[in-house]
Formats: structure tokens, sequence, C-alpha cells
């Protein structure tokens, strides 16, 4: 799903885009449903006006994701790399005996 941008050379691309729930302000409102463009370009990021949205050029740089310190599986005995050679040496000496 595409929406409409305009960029500051005046011209108009459709950039990929999704819809995202706005969460309604009381109970008895329905939540509504807004057609936004991601935010996933590098380069340029949108802004709404009212009535269009628009690319402006980023300022600064996006960051890499980074994988945790630790990862959370290591933690858990059956899980582990020794567990599972433990295992692997057990089966071994059972077939070979």
């Amino acid at each position: 799903m595409t929406i409409e941008v305009r960029f500051p050379d005046g011209s108009r691309r459709d950039v990929p885009s999704e819809l995202r729930v706005l969460h309604a302000d009381s109970a008895s409102e329905e939540p509504a449903v807004w057609h936004v463009p991601l935010n996933c370009d590098s380069y340029w990021r949108f802004a709404f006006d009212g009535v269009h949205w628009n690319a402006r050029p980023r300022t600064g740089s996006l960051a890499m994701f980074r994988s945790p310190g630790i990862e959370w599986w290591r933690g858990i005995v059956t899980m582990s790399d020794e567990a599972a050679l433990g295992q692997e040496q057990c089966l071994l000496v059972a077939v070979n005996a």
C-alpha cells in the first residue's frame, strides 16, 4: 500500500504506507484508522500539514538496531549448546558400546 507524498522539489511520489489505529480519547468514541507513510527512509521523514503529507530531509542519522549483549535463551539449560553437546556425546557412547 502506498500514499502520495510531496517532496521539496515539487514532485509527488508514492511511498510505502500503513494503516495506523488512533486510540479514542474516551470510551464512547470508536478508534479511528489513519493512513500514514512509513518513516523508514534514511534520507526523508514525512510530516502531515493538515491536508498533505510532505517529505523533509532528515537531520542526524539512523542507528542500526543492536542485539542484546547476552541472548535471552542462554539462561535456559535445555537450550544451551553445552547441553546439546552433552546429549550427543551420550548418544555416541551408547551407540559405540
